[in-house]
């Protein structure tokens, strides 16, 4: 067993994180699965009903049900449910009667490559608005900064949508309203789900870093002639990251959540408009699994994030303070080693110098 004092490892971050992400996954999936409990309607009248081009007889429906395994225990179900899912099978939508599993993989591609290129915007955007943020002195450039920081970062996407669609696609004609038929269609869409995040991200790095700049080491470096360049690369976002990456991970963890809205308005054939599809026409297996994969997904972004500030500073990790701690000592005596006190000789135990 390990002693309170010792230093919490990164082998048992690690193992930490497993167990923790794994019971969060499966108590998602659980929410998920309730789903089907939850959902207004039969899904097998619906799909008998859609493979017979007709409403269906009692008899189509309990072949149905019989077929599903819908007269089974819930448990029973939700396990079953869950291995399949596991290994990508998520049964077959009502509306089509076709595999979810390859639908759903095909527009994941697509998700994905929008949310990979908000990330990009929402970092780049937010880091370097924040280190300017932290660098200048107080006036109107960082009033300007910071205002519109917050303004970018409390505008609703579908309202930052519209004004962008209105002003540089039809009025301007710079863009493409809709589609994502080349780069010049990614603008708009990669801007209003990062620019948002960028906002929040270019507060959290012009505080932390401001502060971070402010410690003895950094006045050290600049004494020894480091330019600002180094200083803020090597000592102040170093030191900085820990919130940084808390909020980065929950940003673009919000993306996946996010796309359900900025694909529908633009046109992109992802999984957020396969959610709004499926959820309009009550399919009900094909809303589970679009609702599985982003929430599985804003799980284990979020986690990484936590993972990857817990292996940077120690301090973070969860469960046991990394500081090494004295041992408590009793009154009346000295601990081994010298006195409790760090550089501060023991007054009782001192002689007075005539």
């Amino acid at each position: 067993m390990r002693s309170p004092g010792r230093p919490a490892t990164a082998g048992g971050h690690v193992a930490r994180w497993t167990v923790d992400t794994v019971g969060v996954l499966l108590a998602m999936s659980v929410g998920t699965f309730a789903l089907v409990l939850l959902a207004r309607g039969d899904p097998a009248a619906v799909l008998a009903a859609t493979r017979a081009g007709r409403p269906a007889v009692p008899e189509q429906i309990e072949a149905v049900r019989v077929e599903l395994g819908l007269d089974d225990p819930a448990p029973v179900r939700y396990l079953r449910w869950l291995a399949h899912a596991c290994t990508g099978d998520f049964g077959r939508s009502l509306r089509s009667n076709a595999p979810i599993g390859p639908e759903v993989a095909d527009r994941l591609g697509v998700t994905l490559g929008l949310v990979g290129g908000s990330a990009v915007v929402a970092v780049v955007v937010g880091v370097g608005v924040g280190v300017a943020g932290a660098l200048l002195r107080r006036g109107v450039l960082r009033g300007s900064l910071r205002i519109g920081a917050l303004l970018v970062s409390s505008i609703p996407s579908f309202w930052l949508s519209y004004l962008l669609v209105l002003y540089l696609a039809i009025r301007l004609g710079l863009l493409p309203t809709s589609g994502m038929a080349g780069p010049s269609t990614w603008l708009m869409p990669m801007a209003v789900l990062g620019l948002p995040v960028a906002g929040v991200l270019s507060r959290v790095v012009a505080v932390t870093l401001r502060e971070a700049l402010d410690q003895p080491y950094v006045r050290a470096a600049q004494a020894r002639g480091s330019g600002t360049l180094s200083i803020v690369l090597r000592d102040g976002l170093p030191n900085a990251a820990g919130p940084i990456l808390s909020v980065a991970g929950f940003g673009i963890g919000g993306l996946l959540v996010a796309t359900v809205v900025v694909e529908q308005i633009f046109g992109w054939p992802g999984l957020g408009a396969y959610f709004v599809h499926a959820a309009g026409a009550r399919d009900v297996p094909a809303l589970q699994a679009a609702t599985l994969v982003m929430g599985g997904g804003f799980i284990l972004v979020n986690r990484c994030a936590d993972l990857l500030q817990g292996l940077m500073d120690p301090r973070s990790r969860r469960g046991r303070d990394a500081r090494p701690r004295r041992r408590p000592t009793l009154p009346g005596r000295k601990p081994p080693g010298g006195d409790a006190s760090v550089g501060v000789p023991d007054a009782r135990n001192r002689r007075e110098e005539p």
